[in-house]
């Protein structure tokens, strides 16, 4: 059954599938029955928060709610008002990136999916919020704690998944457009035409486009983005059966925002204020708290010892024969190379098919591209003599030389004695292939089966060219000179590129899958069991030297390997190699159960085992040959469990929620020796986490015109064992009883919406406790509170319908606060803070017809 819902909302006759609950068009047909019964039992939603009573844990927010964020913003934001979520922005339009944190769990352990397809990096399982789909164009987003649906393409789900489905194009002829400007000289636009029905079998499209423009609020640089999507949906009978065809590209172009250290901070503020590393341990750890005038002091450093500098001089730009020309003082810190370009983009099929009056075949396909890095530049010496000096790449040795001779002319000065700055990013290029295929089979009106089979094949493509600069320091292309193209690329005295790697992997899955649903006692027990069995290889191609421990630099030269093998430094790297294997596997159950205890309240319990297998890219700082390490690191597990009770009514919506997770084979990175001796870093297991805690939420609408939705979640999360040294038993790092990283332990809020006439306001605030920055939990940050104000007016009341002003503020109460945390194992290693974003302020203008 297929239930629609008009939402009565600003950006009305958006019409939203009430059964797209889930990320595969397999899931979202299955649920739809599940769906239709929480819909009869009361509001749909309350304040665009939606607690659907289904048998796994989950939380809905609808374009209800999506809509009245600042525009442009990361739909991953707008799931930060779901108990047990933690985001933490960038900066305030979204467009910079930022962090997730679900129960505890990472980022790169909860799977991202955007219509059934995954958005986590293929190599390291990352997931990027600046790339995600305008949010005027997504219908609602779903969270689900600890589980993944039986068919999710996905290798890193220990932590949950984020789901969210693009918009059905509306029957009708229509327009829409969104102009914003706002603090930090932001400037967005935004367009959609919807087609309305073009043909008598009901064929329906729409496509939008929009450029976001910003500076940074701390800084010199400046953000730019523009997003193109269309979608063409054809409706098959009067069933349900639809095929739909869907394409989306992104483009960023980021600078990247400079932060402290707590180095940084000490320099500044002083020790009275960030103790030395010799005064911290987790025995007496430290807690960063500073005041408003201590917070603004940082802030406010012009200095470049923390803050990206705005000019950049080349000497060796302009150098001559005979003169040695040093860059090693010059431009290591500029902007023009702390970049952030991306380009993404995919082509999604979503279709369903009723074969007979019980059989149902779904299938969703995918292809997807990415091209990315995260700029950069290093210095190099002209000659290998002079290789591996104070501020200069560390990787050099006979790279530049090549085996045939003293050195190369990088600037073409005429001589071999200078030491010049290049262009010298990661590229990353990615071309991805999904498909999932299912079939579902109604035994009768209370109980179905369904299986599914799931193939994803992501081609990965991870090369690191140097590239000229110009005289000002910008890169002449934000890719560098990739596979060696180009008239800027630097050579070596062979004539190839100088590459800091050079390797392809192929991450591959095949899945297959079952579940059976079924429904009894009146509709009032409804029972979810399901099964997913993945398998995954990993092919790993690495046409430089491996150099031990090192996930992110190889060792990319022309010479020979006799060359190699002779010099000392570089005789103990690993030879190049193709086609190296890694395979994991799995079986994983899930089962879930809702049972209406009276009219309104249910009562759910689910448990579900979960899965990440080791990061793609982090295979690559070892070779399995000449470079072993002496444990080699397993997949993380996790066993789920959720119980709790649900209240839904035509005014209240409530859920309280207990869980606990059972968490084996932690990774972390750490220092592990080596069989024939010395070291590496490396991905570890440091073994258990057990983690629970409490999730709840309440919302109420009184009356038509006010909302109120509270939340609150508590996490108590520990690791079980120390780090230890597999070869002589020593702790590496004393996890044992830590709590987890970046993970607040409580965490609150709520909003209110109020309307009156042509006049909306919506006001809504979280806290987030104090978070460990360290593995070792020696140093702490403190909790912090973000409010954040919405109004709206409406002007049908001049004959404008379906237009409104709108004002939005966030951080209107200028919390000082840090967002996001390069967490490290302990204070002594130096962890780098980011500056939350201030108050900031957006008014829009929003067209529709």
């Amino acid at each position: 059954m297929r239930t629609k819902l008009f939402a009565g909302v600003a950006f009305a006759a958006l019409v939203i599938p009430a059964a797209a609950m889930a990320q595969s068009t397999g899931t979202v047909d299955a649920e739809g029955e599940d769906i239709v019964v929480t819909g009869a039992r009361g509001e749909r939603s309350i304040n665009g928060v939606q607690t659907p009573d289904t048998p796994k844990a989950r939380a809905v927010i609808t374009q209800e709610l999506i809509e009245r964020r600042a525009p442009g913003q990361t739909i991953l934001d707008t799931i930060n008002l779901v108990p047990g979520v933690s985001f933490t922005n960038s900066d305030p339009y979204g467009s910079s990136g930022g962090n997730l944190r679900i129960r505890g769990f990472s980022g790169d352990r909860v799977s991202l999916t955007f219509d059934g397809i995954p958005l986590n990096d293929s190599g390291n399982y990352s997931i990027y919020s600046n790339q995600q789909l305008d949010p005027e164009l997504i219908e609602q987003v779903n969270v689900n704690f600890g589980a993944t649906d039986v068919d999710s393409p996905t290798a890193s789900a220990s932590g949950g998944t984020v789901n969210y489905r693009s918009l059905e194009p509306r029957d009708e002829l229509g327009a829409m457009a969104v102009f914003s400007h706002g603090t930090f000289d932001r400037n967005r636009a935004f367009v959609m035409l919807n087609t309305g029905t073009l043909t008598a079998s009901g064929t329906k499209a729409w496509l939008s486009a929009s450029k976001d423009t910003y500076d940074q609020f701390r800084g010199y640089g400046r953000i730019d983005k523009q997003q193109y999507n269309g979608k063409i949906y054809q409706p098959i009978g009067n069933n349900g059966d639809f095929v739909s065809l869907a394409a989306h590209y992104n483009q960023n172009r980021n600078s990247s925002y400079s932060n402290p250290t707590t180095a940084n901070m000490r320099n500044v503020l002083g020790e009275s204020v960030i103790p030395a590393a010799a005064a911290v341990s987790p025995d007496a750890p430290f807690k960063l708290d500073l005041s408003k005038g201590q917070y603004d002091t940082l802030f406010n450093d012009t200095s470049t010892s923390f803050l990206y500098s705005d000019v950049c001089e080349r000497p060796a730009a302009n150098g001559g024969p005979g003169r040695q020309d040093d860059t090693t003082g010059n431009c290591f810190n500029s902007r023009y190379t702390a970049i952030n370009p991306s380009n993404t983009g995919n082509v999604r099929l979503n279709s369903r098919l009723t074969l007979n009056e019980k059989l149902t075949f779904t299938f969703d396909g995918a292809y997807s591209f990415t091209r990315a890095n995260g700029g950069g530049s290093t210095v190099f010496a002209e000659s290998d003599a002079a290789a591996n000096g104070r501020n200069q790449y560390n990787q050099q040795f006979g790279r530049v030389g090549a085996g045939i001779a003293a050195g190369a002319d990088l600037n073409g000065d005429g001589d071999l004695s200078d030491l010049v700055r290049v262009y010298w990013p990661s590229n990353t290029r990615t071309q991805r292939f999904t498909a999932i295929a299912g079939l579902r089979y109604d035994l009768d009106d209370n109980n179905l089966v369904r299986i599914a089979y799931t193939w994803d094949r992501a081609r990965h493509r991870q090369t690191g060219e140097a590239s000229r600069l110009t005289e000002a320091g910008q890169p002449f292309d934000v890719f560098s000179a990739l596979d060696g193209e180009g008239d800027y690329a630097i050579v070596d005295a062979a004539g190839n590129v100088l590459n800091k790697r050079n390797r392809l992997s192929y991450a591959i899955l095949h899945q297959v899958s079952g579940e059976y649903r079924g429904k009894f006692f009146d509709d009032r027990l409804n029972v979810a069991l399901g099964v997913r069995a993945p398998f995954f290889r990993r092919n790993l191609s690495n046409y430089c030297y491996t150099i031990p421990g090192n996930s992110s630099d190889a060792y990319c030269t022309s010479q020979s390997p006799e060359s190699v093998a002779a010099n000392p430094n570089t005789a103990g790297f690993g030879a190049p190699y193709e086609h190296r294997i890694k395979k994991y596997d799995a079986l994983l159950p899930n089962v879930g159960l809702t049972y209406e205890l009276v009219n309104n309240l249910s009562v759910f319990a689910s448990y579900s085992k979960g899965f990440s297998v080791p990061k793609t890219d982090n295979l690559y700082s070892y070779d399995d040959v000449t470079i072993r390490p002496a444990d080699e690191v397993q997949p993380e597990r996790t066993d789920s469990f959720d119980l709790g009770l649900r209240y839904n009514s035509g005014i209240i919506q409530a859920q309280v929620a207990g869980w606990y997770v059972y968490y084996k084979n932690r990774i972390i990175s750490s220092i592990q020796e080596l069989e024939g001796g010395g070291t590496i870093s490396i991905d570890r297991n440091v073994g258990a986490v057990k983690s629970g805690g409490v999730d709840a939420s309440f919302g109420i609408r009184p009356t038509r015109f006010l909302s109120l939705y509270a939340f609150g979640s508590y996490i108590d999360s520990e690791l079980q064992d120390n780090a230890i040294n597999p070869i002589s038993g020593a702790v590496i790092a004393a996890t044992e009883g830590k709590f987890t990283v970046e993970t607040p332990k409580w965490q609150y809020g709520g909003r209110i919406q109020a309307e009156g006439g042509p006049v909306s306001v919506g006001v809504e605030a979280k806290h987030t406790g104090d978070r460990w920055v360290t593995d070792v939990n020696d140093l702490k940050v403190a909790g912090y509170t973000l409010v954040n104000l919405d109004a709206r007016l409406d002007l049908g009341f001049a004959g404008l319908e379906r237009t409104f002003f709108q004002f939005n503020a966030t951080n209107l109460l200028k919390e000082r606060y840090f967002g996001n945390l390069s967490t490290q194992t302990a204070f002594s290693n130096n962890p780098r803070l980011n500056f939350g974003a201030p108050r900031t302020f957006i008014g829009s203008i929003h067209f529709e017809f």
